[in-house]
């Protein structure tokens, strides 16, 4: 049990009122340790990584402990095996590249890991992907910079792919700025037939602009470079990455409480308490890159 001391500090603008603080002695448990599992593997010419490590305390600010002696095996639907290992012993567990070209289309895929005396398992679908057509981008200026950027003018960019016919398709979109990949929670881009959500009415049509330009993180400049990935993911995995994006961005005087992440990664025990956190997802991936070019913007309107 842990006493901690936090001083929250309200401030009042209502004329006539004077600010007020308040100290409030908060007892808070250290909680049970958790096996957490991100694995996510795509058709990417690359080696293939599970990483898994431990909980921790909320006010914990310090890496997770990486796990370095458990079992991590991915079974496709023939039974076959893929052991991961972690040879730097770093919770790393890592198929080589070698081993990539495996991935059928619309098959599923199991996750086994095997930590102490449990045995943990999630499934996913290898979804189709469609292809990003291009990429376009236009110059932009403002009088005045951001809340987050000193630039006052810039490229802004957009993609454009179309969403195959057939409802409940889903996508990740991920950009990589000058090999940075914009990688904020808060922000995360996730599209449902192209649009935001079921019942949009975007089936089988081009991404919606909004989607088109989740891309941008403040302006791109000349010579910068963009590359765009379009991930197929499957609906629960579109709405695990939902509610780390609303989480993250949850705060302010209208927050919500905090709320569990859902997870698609059970205990093969159905009797035992030891539950694990995380997600498990197999995406097809395609991409396009770019280099920002004054001489090929489009012409603005």
């Amino acid at each position: 049990m842990k006493s901690i001391f936090i001083k929250l500090l309200f401030f009042a603008s209502v004329i006539g009122l004077s600010s007020c603080e308040d100290v409030i002695d908060i007892d808070i448990q250290d909680g049970v340790e958790q096996l957490v599992i991100d694995a996510w593997i795509t058709n990417k010419d690359e080696d293939q990584v599970v990483k898994l490590s431990l909980s921790q305390p909320y006010f914990d600010n310090s890496t997770p402990r990486a796990v370095t002696d458990a079992t991590v095996i991915l079974f496709d639907e023939d039974s076959v095996a893929y052991p991961f290992i972690d040879l730097n012993q770093t919770g790393e567990y890592t198929l080589p590249r070698e081993a990539n070209g495996f991935l059928k289309e619309n098959k599923r895929y199991a996750l086994y890991v095997k930590y102490k005396d449990q045995e943990f398992a999630a499934l996913s679908l290898y979804r189709p992907v469609p292809k990003i057509d291009s990429i376009a981008y236009e110059f932009f200026e403002f009088p005045f910079a951001g809340q987050d950027s000193t630039e006052t003018s810039g490229y802004f960019a957009e993609f454009y792919a179309n969403d195959p016919i057939g409802e409940g398709d889903t996508y990740w979109i991920r950009t990589t700025k000058n090999a940075n990949l914009i990688n904020n929670a808060a922000s995360i881009s996730i599209s449902y037939d192209g649009g935001f959500s079921p019942g949009g009415g975007t089936d089988g049509l081009t991404f919606i602009l909004p989607i088109r330009q989740s891309i941008n993180d403040g302006f791109y400049q000349h010579g910068d470079s963009l590359d765009v990935e379009l991930w197929s993911i499957t609906p629960d995995a579109y709405l695990y990455l939902l509610q780390v994006r609303q989480e993250s961005a949850n705060g302010g005087i209208f927050a919500t409480p905090p709320a569990n992440i859902p997870t698609n990664i059970f205990n093969l025990d159905s009797r035992s308490e030891v539950k694990a956190l995380g997600f498990f997802g197999i995406s097809q991936v395609s991409s396009l890159s770019a280099k920002i070019d004054s001489t090929k913007a489009r012409p603005s309107e």
